[in-house]
């Protein structure tokens, strides 16, 4: 962690120190921190803690939403405005100490590397745990009572098998599951059979069994939908994927953008913008009611989709406008 990797503190920018003195205060800083963790050293009325896994533009711009997010809601008064400072800080694996500033009412850490550390630090503090998949944040939060929750990464079940039914009226769903989903079956069957929607399932044990798995569920199956694990969908893996799944005219269900332009048919997915907001709601709701305890995890309110008309009119499916797909997501999610 450099040190004091904050970016912005109350919507002011930190002053630069001269390069001597910026020194000395770093090490005093670090000195103070071997023997307090995590170390406080600064007070404030509502501190608010990002810690990022890294410099990824995603993580730049989440916090930079976040940050207008916040002081667009105090700009008028309104009552959910926050009294807060807001810390923005990196985590460096090259560096070992961090400094949680003192006050410090909610820690909201983005990506994995950085839910890894607070967990490390067991600060005690309430943690908003985001941009993680729901498997590594159910191992993060497992030995958690009630002070930690995530904004999960994926999307809910039931909003995928919802969108594989304004693909096809009678969708059956093909899922191969690996390391990190082979619970998944757990959250995709109950919400199918609720959706009167057929799945078919593989559980891949190794990236070798991609293909032979893959073949046997495009037999049974209508569509793919692509899950967020890397035994089955890597940078290896994913090209045979999506030129088997068009060979034989099953459309893919991708979980990013990315997918979408390799050749994947549609996805549904949270943009940066998304998930900024979900947090941002989070948050003033927290820490404006003065709750003493973190709701359950949630998927993520807020998506978006994307559709590849290319490979749309090759395997010959209309669908509508992008915003018109999301309405009629949310309209059947609220019958």
């Amino acid at each position: 962690m450099s040190c004091l990797n904050i970016s912005y503190i109350s919507n002011i920018l930190l002053p630069k120190f001269k390069k001597a003195g910026w020194i000395v205060f770093c090490a005093l800083l670090s000195l103070f921190s071997v023997f307090f963790t995590p170390s406080i050293v600064i007070a404030a009325s509502n501190n608010i803690v990002i810690l990022s896994s890294g410099k990824a533009q995603v993580y730049t711009e989440i916090t930079e939403t976040l940050k207008e997010i916040f002081d667009q809601l105090c700009v008028d008064n309104r009552p959910n405005c926050i009294n807060h400072k807001l810390f923005l800080l990196t985590y460096d694996e090259n560096e070992h100490s961090l400094v949680i500033p003192a006050n410090t009412k909610l820690v909201i850490t983005l990506g994995l590397k950085a839910g890894e550390v607070i967990k490390k630090m067991n600060t005690g503090l309430p943690t908003l745990h985001a941009l993680i998949p729901k498997a590594s944040a159910d191992e993060i939060t497992a030995s958690s009572t009630n002070n930690q929750t995530t904004i999960y990464l994926d999307q809910p079940p039931s909003r995928q098998l919802q969108l594989a039914r304004l693909i096809y009226k009678e969708p059956h769903i093909g899922l191969l599951l690996g390391q990190n989903t082979l619970t998944f079956e757990n959250d995709y069957l109950p919400a199918a059979v609720k959706q009167e929607i057929a799945i078919s399932y593989r559980k891949v044990a190794s990236e070798e069994m991609v293909g032979p798995q893959l073949k046997e569920l495009l037999d049974e199956s209508n569509i793919l939908l692509a899950l967020p694990d890397p035994t089955v969908f890597n940078r290896r893996t994913i090209f045979n994927i999506l030129l088997s799944s068009y060979h034989n005219k099953v459309p893919v269900i991708g979980f990013s953008a990315a997918y979408v332009k390799a050749g994947a048919l549609v996805a549904v997915y949270s943009t940066p913008d998304d998930i900024a907001k979900h947090i941002a709601d989070f948050a003033t709701q927290y820490l404006s009611t003065g709750a003493t305890t973190l709701p359950n995890p949630e998927y993520p309110k807020y998506f978006s989709v994307l559709v590849n008309r290319s490979v749309a009119r090759s395997l010959n499916i209309s669908l509508p406008e992008e915003q018109e797909l999301i309405q009629l997501m949310r309209s059947e999610s609220k019958q």
